[in-house]
């Protein structure tokens, strides 16, 4: 149907810093969408919720988009 930009959730995603171990994941594009490796599964649970809600956010704006145009004929 549409495909999303990952570039701004990539970005924001690799900025993040686990507190535990002071690294950064790593985000991963895949043909089924993305993964994200990171050092330890606490800190890679808490990054796949957060990208979740940027994703559902972005679906979100491209729908509104989408709708307005629509209804703007």
């Amino acid at each position: 149907m549409f495909d999303l930009n990952y570039d701004q959730i990539k970005k924001e995603i690799e900025s993040e810093v686990c507190q535990e171990h002071g690294m950064h994941p790593e985000f991963v594009k895949t043909e089924e969408g993305f993964g994200i490796k990171a050092c330890c599964e606490p800190f890679r649970e808490d990054l796949v919720e957060k990208s979740g809600k940027m994703i559902e956010e972005e679906t979100k704006k491209i729908l509104e988009e989408m709708m307005k145009d629509l209804f703007k004929e």
